[in-house]
């Protein structure tokens, strides 16, 4: 019987790790028993078996579930033959045996889990050794090295059953409705089936709010107030139960905690900064930080998060923890790649494709904001896609592009259509919605200090102040 061959680098004292025992009794019990197939497919893939004739008969098996074709010893022996693995498989006669040693199929889940533990501490020994060769090499650069070991330990946690085989339009197929049955299971006993982004209209807007894996660019000139929908964004979502990572690249945890601080109108913005407050402002923190501990965000503001590679290390770190459902990231003109490019052009690009592929590796919404280009002077009018810095670049690898728009920074008396004033309003602008109509507009309402970002559905425009019997304890609370 042949075996997997570990690397000539590696001990050859030293066993690898292995559990033949434990893969015949699950290819048996999959021969017995079709029925708990799926279920074992769901856990292992042929690669993590040591076997090379027990990773032939899975594989066979898997090629037989993908055309929905029944799984027992019969079926299997003829797809080994057309394949022209009856041989590496042992024959038929391989394939009863492994089946009569079975008598019931009751543990081959906790077989099969056992079947990957094997696999995987096979993956990180090799890992492990091609990593260590990377670090010998004189030539190649440290950051490269640590990011390599990153994306392959969460490849290792997330790999896919399938790996990187291709799909057949049949299973394709039942992906996507097992996917939308799962996502409609999922709203009908109460789980978030996407992640909220605090504003009603938006989330109408978007089909439920942000979705995964799209990368999302929110794109506004200087003083529009990207950092605090930022802020708002993460905070609904954490709101919703889905945990946020907030890399600021600008500003540091302080800032950004003091922002959420401020929501509080009785906390004066002078007097935290500058050690004047008052004991009643002091009980607004104490009660305010109260309101705000229970959080699910992980803010990382160290100097060093403005390169790329730092960026996507501490995503894939929050991940393995299961703890992120949303990346925030302020903002793309910052953000550093530690390589050469002949301009900042295709730099941009790079980054903005890396996050995209990010996006899908761990299967989350990516929320990018993004500088524009000031308009000319004497001139305002809503952002366009072309405003974008190196807007080729961002737009194509975008899922969603929207901009952040206020009328009235320009003019303080400005009005919108039916003449009334933009004064605590504004809008979001949809440019781009791969999945979705482009070019929408959402209204919102923000407060004078634009510390709160409120839902325009919920709270209809009087002369930008909320009216007055929407005054209550809930029109306090922002999003």
């Amino acid at each position: 019987m042949s075996t997997i061959n570990p690397s000539p680098d590696l001990d050859p004292c030293l066993l690898f790790p292995q559990a033949v025992d434990m893969e015949n009794a699950v290819i048996g019990a999959v021969l017995l028993e079709s029925k708990v197939f799926p279920e074992v497919e769901g856990i292992l893939s042929a690669a993590d078996f040591y076997s090379e004739r027990n990773r032939a008969i899975f594989a066979a098996a898997s090629n037989l579930g993908r055309k929905r074709q029944p799984v027992d010893v019969l079926t299997v022996m003829e797809e080994l033959k057309s394949t022209g693995k009856a041989e590496e498989a042992g024959g038929y006669a391989c394939l009863a045996k492994l089946m009569s040693g079975i008598t019931s199929s009751a543990h081959v889940i906790r077989h099969a889990q056992i079947v990957k533990q094997k696999s995987v501490a096979r993956q990180i020994i090799l890992l492990a050794s091609a990593i260590q060769r990377q670090a010998y090499d004189e030539t190649a650069d440290i950051a490269d090295v640590m990011e390599s070991l990153e994306k392959a330990v969460t490849e290792i946690n997330t790999s896919s059953v399938s790996g990187i085989e291709s799909l057949s339009m049949p299973a394709a197929l039942k992906k996507a409705i097992d996917t939308a049955w799962q996502t409609q299971t999922d709203w009908q006993s109460g789980k978030m089936t996407s992640v909220p982004t605090g504003l009603y209209c938006l989330d109408d807007e978007l089909e439920g709010g942000w979705h995964t894996p799209d990368l999302i660019i929110i794109g506004a000139r200087p003083s529009m107030g990207k950092t605090q929908h930022a802020l708002s964004f993460a905070k609904a979502a954490s709101s919703a139960g889905a945990d946020c990572m907030f890399a600021s690249i600008e500003m540091t945890a302080v800032q950004l905690v003091n922002r959420y601080l401020l929501e509080d109108a009785r906390i004066n913005s002078y007097n935290l900064r500058s050690g004047r407050m008052s004991p009643e402002e002091w009980a607004a923190v104490d009660e305010r930080s109260a309101s705000l501990s229970g959080m699910r965000l992980h803010i990382a503001d160290n100097h060093n998060i403005r390169y790329l590679s730092n960026i996507k290390s501490e995503a894939r770190r929050l991940h393995r923890r299961g703890s992120l459902k949303l990346l925030v990231i302020d903002y793309l003109q910052l953000i550093c790649t530690n390589m050469k490019f002949q301009n900042r052009h295709l730099e941009i690009g790079h980054i903005t494709k890396e996050l995209k592929n990010l996006a899908k590796e761990l299967d989350i919404p990516v929320i990018l904001l993004s500088q524009l280009s000031r308009p000319e002077k004497g001139t305002v009018k809503e952002p366009v896609l072309s405003d974008l810095k190196e807007s080729g670049e961002i737009e194509n690898d975008a899922d969603i592009v929207l901009f952040i728009h206020k009328p009235d920074y320009y003019d303080a008396q400005a009005k919108d259509k039916q003449g009334v004033p933009w004064k605590g309003r504004g809008k979001l602008i949809v440019s781009k919605n791969r999945q979705g109509i482009r070019n929408q507009t959402v209204l919102f309402y923000h407060d004078d200090r634009y510390k709160k970002i409120f839902d325009y559905k919920q709270y209809p425009a009087t002369q930008g102040q909320l009216p007055s019997e929407h005054r209550n304890e809930d029109a306090d609370k922002p999003f």
